[in-house]
């Protein structure tokens, strides 16, 4: 059995709610190189909105690391929580999940994270359009569900790019999806390598292809439909010059910055290095934290190092789960790419990549 415990340390805040423990149900072979690990209720209830992630911690080499994987299960639809995670080339976690993890093993994994969720409400009749591409399918899975469930008046276009047929991730359960909710879903596959045979479109979705495929779908106007967008970086830039060429205001484009979960993405930020060391106050789990940061460290590090059990996941200003709000004092944020218009207005960084600017930096974590 695969057992993951944390370890203790003596600035771990007690109580804290942000640490659940999850036991594998069931480990489901979704491609040959992609698994859905389903996991046992836990104890303490685990809430969950459509779209957000898991981080989980796992001892590697001993040294403890943390990936965050999509929810691919809904709240509203699967009676259980489940991941699903796609092996990467040379990925020490992706083919550790994908080749070892049998039922009954055991996670650590932080609270339920992430703001790439719908604003779900029952009597509206919303028009979305989904773009995806290989593994980003996970969180738009969560989310096509939870629509088509909550939202009984809405519809969804689906848009998925794949190399060909046998890498479709959740084949099956999206063409069930499609047959009973023929009136609601429709789902566009593109291949960019086909079999011969393949009746559907192929090659690759390029910002042209993107922007044909929204006017296909979208009809008279654009404008009016809600976007939900996930994939590699060179997909996500494609189908987002799409989006500025048919002028999609801002709120209607979600979109979740993905990358491989095996190590850092390749655009690894470089914080700027301020000239001295500055505190930090840092208000976390109802406790009071005074941080000293090095002109080379950011807030998060500088945190970890003092043993602060700072929540954390990608390190690369991405993934969110380090967000903190700013109550005073100026920071230098050089990447901010997990954070919303809104968010970035009421104050939010990342601590990942922040420094303080200057003296008097407080930020309220959590």
């Amino acid at each position: 059995m695969f057992s993951i415990f944390k370890k203790k340390d003596k600035n771990k805040s007690a109580g804290s709610d942000r640490y659940f423990k999850l036991t594998v149900r069931e480990v489901r072979r979704e491609t040959a190189d992609t698994s859905t690990l389903i996991f046992e209720k836990p104890e303490k209830p685990l809430h969950y909105q459509p779209g957000q992630f898991l981080t989980l911690i796992l001892p590697v080499e001993k040294k403890e690391v943390r990936r965050s994987y999509s929810l691919s299960s809904s709240p509203f639809t699967d009676a259980y929580p489940a991941i699903t995670v796609k092996r990467v080339e040379a990925g020490k976690v992706s083919n550790y999940l994908n080749d070892h993890m049998r039922p009954g093993d055991v996670f650590d994994v932080m609270e339920p994270a992430g703001h790439f969720v719908p604003a779900l409400e029952e009597n509206d009749k919303k028009r979305y359009i989904m773009f995806a591409a290989g593994s980003g399918v996970t969180p738009v899975f969560s989310i096509l569900k939870a629509v088509l469930t909550k939202e009984p008046g809405s519809t969804v276009k689906f848009v998925y790019q794949n190399r060909n047929e046998e890498n479709i991730i959740f084949n099956s359960e999206l063409q069930k999806l499609e047959k009973e909710y023929a009136d609601r879903l429709s789902i566009i596959h593109v291949l960019s390598r086909p079999e011969t045979g393949w009746i559907g479109k192929a090659g690759r979705i390029d910002a042209a292809l993107a922007t044909q495929l929204i006017n296909e779908l979208a009809g008279s106007d654009a404008t009016d439909c809600n976007y939900f967008l996930c994939g590699p970086a060179g997909f996500m830039h494609s189908v987002l010059d799409a989006f500025t060429a048919l002028h999609i205001p801002e709120d209607k484009i979600h979109k979740e910055s993905f990358y491989s979960g095996e190590e850092k993405p390749k655009h690894e930020v470089a914080v700027s290095v301020v000239a001295q060391a500055y505190v930090v106050q840092v208000q976390l789990d109802g406790q009071t934290y005074d941080v000293e940061v090095p002109p080379k460290k950011t807030i998060l590090e500088a945190a970890l190092d003092q043993g602060i059990d700072f929540p954390f996941s990608c390190q690369s200003g991405l993934c969110t789960a380090c967000r903190g709000k700013l109550v005073a004092g100026e920071v230098i944020m050089e990447e901010d790419e997990g954070l919303t218009a809104d968010e970035k207005q009421k104050g939010y960084i990342l601590n990942c990549v922040s420094k303080p600017k200057g003296p008097g930096v407080v930020v309220e974590v959590g």
